[in-house]
Formats: structure tokens, C-alpha cells, sequence
């Protein structure tokens, strides 16, 4: 039985298919939705970052958003700083979820070299059932 979904996002696009996904698992179940952004600590380059360059997005505007958009489905939001992985498992832990979903796609290149698959770590720390989306459509 599902009484509660947990979704880590990035609140990238393919994160979003995730969240969309753990939606629809959650009213399927009747169950209430935690929506997570973990803020990885930065690195310093990105906190030194070139005049004239973008910044990280802040997660806030997105979280009230995705608050909002599923009607008639119980959805609370959640920011907590530390490694991502280690993160989501800890919260689903606190939260009691009996499933937490991440997306299989998401950080490339130097940052995924540095926290590594995300998702690979939650499988193997994970102290509840985890679903993983398939988000390379938004690739």
C-alpha cells in the first residue's frame, strides 16, 4: 500500500517528468506528494561565477508552482541543503514515503562526475520502494 510519495527534483525538464510522474502515482494511491529540491552544496566556481553569467535558477518559484498545479492532490514542498542522493533518502525516511521517485536523466557532464547517478545511489540506500521515470523525452 501507497500512503505517501516522495520526488526529488532539479527542477530541470526532466525532473519535471518525474514530479509528473510521482503525481500520478500518488492520486492513483490516494496518497499525499512531497515534492524535494536538495540544494547540493556549491562549488566554488559557482558561487565566484563571471560577471554576465547565469546563475542557478531558484527553486522557490518552482516549488509554490508545482504546489499549485495538481488540483485535488495533497502536495507539500520541501528545500533541504546537502548531497542530493543522500538527501532524498534521509527525507523519505523522516517523511515515512513509501515510494520515492527520481528520473533517470538529469545533471551531465562535470557536476554528475562530481555527485554522481543520482538515482543509482538512492536504489541502493533507499529505505522504501523506488521508482525510476524514464525523462529522456525531455532531452
Amino acid at each position: 500500500m501507497v500512503r505517501k510519495v516522495l520526488v526529488g527534483t532539479d527542477t530541470s525538464a526532466s525532473a519535471d517528468l518525474a514530479v509528473g510522474a510521482a503525481a500520478d502515482l500518488a492520486r492513483a494511491c490516494a496518497a499525499p506528494l512531497v515534492v524535494l529540491y536538495v540544494k547540493p552544496e556549491l562549488d566554488s566556481r559557482e558561487v565566484f561565477a563571471p560577471a554576465g553569467s547565469a546563475s542557478p535558477a531558484d527553486p522557490s518559484d518552482y516549488l509554490e508552482e508545482v504546489g499549485r498545479r495538481f488540483e485535488g492532490l495533497e502536495v507539500a514542498t520541501r528545500q533541504v541543503p546537502g548531497d542530493p542522493a543522500t538527501t532524498i533518502c534521509s527525507v523519505a525516511e523522516d517523511e515515512g514515503a513509501d515510494v520515492i521517485v527520481v528520473g533517470n536523466r538529469g545533471l551531465h557532464g562535470r557536476r554528475r562526475s562530481l555527485i554522481g547517478s543520482i538515482p543509482q545511489v538512492v536504489l541502493q540506500h533507499a529505505p522504501c520502494s523506488v521508482m525510476v521515470v524514464d525523462t529522456r523525452a525531455a532531452q
